[in-house]
């Protein structure tokens, strides 16, 4: 009878610990992942795995939501992957099917020309976003960035002569043009410096979970 009760006890401990709650932690970007929770990633993944009690959503600046999930259990970070260009996590993540993808761009000013490669923006000033992660490839560029807290910032400085550049991820920068009331500005739309599929990337999560969320995207 007592081998019967610990055996239960580890059972109930066990089952407990593998359906607590998710911790998923949001970069907040416009119109996909928002404090109000209507962006598009908060939806979906509120559709897949919030409304069910499997996770719970934190919105947090770009900077902040990385900085969580390096030291959480049982927790993911969204939108990442596991694309070693753009980030160098541990060999216990895992990542979900990806809800869209994105690519970064190098927008120029009103009438300017567009630029077309990272060498073409080496000497100029270039405008970024704090905490976004653009790519190995830009790390490496030598360029350093001004960095402000959004894109709007960013499209400002442009417009005022205060950056000759600034690069950003889309759809990100389409919604916030969009919201400006302007076409998007200049950019080499065929050829994006970075791809980036948006996907969950999970620590400690059960196998349950991830496969939850990737049949509720098929």
């Amino acid at each position: 009878m007592k081998k019967y009760l610990i055996a239960l006890s580890i059972f109930i401990s066990f089952s407990t610990i593998s359906q607590a709650e998710v911790q998923v932690y949001a970069l907040e970007i416009q119109g996909l992942h928002q404090k109000d929770g209507g962006g598009e990633y908060d939806q979906i993944i509120d559709k897949a795995v919030v409304q069910s009690g499997l996770a719970k959503i934190q919105v947090l600046p770009p900077a902040r939501a990385e900085a969580e999930f390096v030291n959480c259990t049982n927790c993911c970070l969204s939108p990442s992957n596991l694309n070693p260009d753009f980030y160098n996590h541990d060999n216990d993540t895992v990542a979900t099917k990806p809800m869209n993808t994105a690519k970064v761009y190098i927008f120029t000013g009103k009438g300017q020309n567009v630029i077309k490669s990272l060498d073409e923006l080496k000497g100029k000033r270039v405008g970024a976003r704090n905490g976004m992660p653009y790519g190995k490839k830009f790390e490496m560029s030598g360029i350093e960035p001004q960095l402000t807290s959004d894109i709007t910032k960013n499209i400002r400085k442009l417009d005022s002569g205060r950056i000759d550049a600034f690069i950003a991820y889309v759809p990100d920068a389409y919604l916030v043009f969009e919201e400006l009331g302007v076409p998007p500005y200049p950019h080499d739309k065929a050829n994006p410096i970075a791809v980036h599929p948006d996907s969950m990337v999970c620590r400690g999560t059960s196998e349950v979970f991830i496969n939850t969320f990737n049949a509720a995207l098929d």
